[in-house]
């Protein structure tokens, strides 16, 4: 071998070095960039069930009206506001991983109430009675079961949020 073989064989050493470095730093990258992702999809879940939250504290509003207010149709409100709770799980589907949906999924179906059912009688307006929405024992649960939805996915934004650091 002359000097030029050993020239040749090291350049190639070093290119070969050079790029397992730049494979391991893309590697890195792409995980972080993945997990930045999935705080960003986090968020929006938090986001969607603050305004879930926001949601069952007018409905308290439309339960807690003596007597009918004139010019308000409670049968739209509670429709509107079932509506609204409905697609906001369904962004908050969207936004999750599977499993940390089926987590939550697994939290609201929970029990003997099943909050999806429930939050249906909004929208089809089952839950109005005399034309007027009573808040009862159900609707105190499926409040407390959004709650709960809501530490859970607090909980999980936190969690990335530490694995980020």
């Amino acid at each position: 071998m002359n000097w030029r073989d050993y020239i040749l064989s090291a350049i190639s050493v070093a290119c070969t070095i050079f790029s397992i470095i730049g494979a391991y730093k893309s590697n890195v990258y792409y995980r972080k960039s993945k997990q930045l992702t999935i705080y960003a999809n986090t968020n929006s879940a938090y986001i969607e069930s603050q305004k879930i939250i926001a949601t069952l504290t007018e409905m308290l509003k439309l339960g807690n009206v003596n007597g009918k207010q004139r010019g308000t149709n409670y049968m739209k409100a509670v429709n509107q506001n079932g509506e609204s709770i409905k697609n906001s799980i369904i962004k908050i589907r969207e936004s999750l991983p599977v499993d940390d949906f089926n987590e939550i999924n697994d939290l609201l179906n929970s029990q003997q109430q099943k909050v999806e059912v429930y939050i249906d009688t909004f929208i089809t307006g089952t839950v109005l009675v005399d034309e007027k929405l009573v808040i009862d024992d159900n609707f105190n649960k499926c409040q407390q079961k959004f709650c709960d939805m809501q530490l859970l996915i607090k909980n999980k934004l936190e969690n990335i949020s530490e694995n980020l650091k």
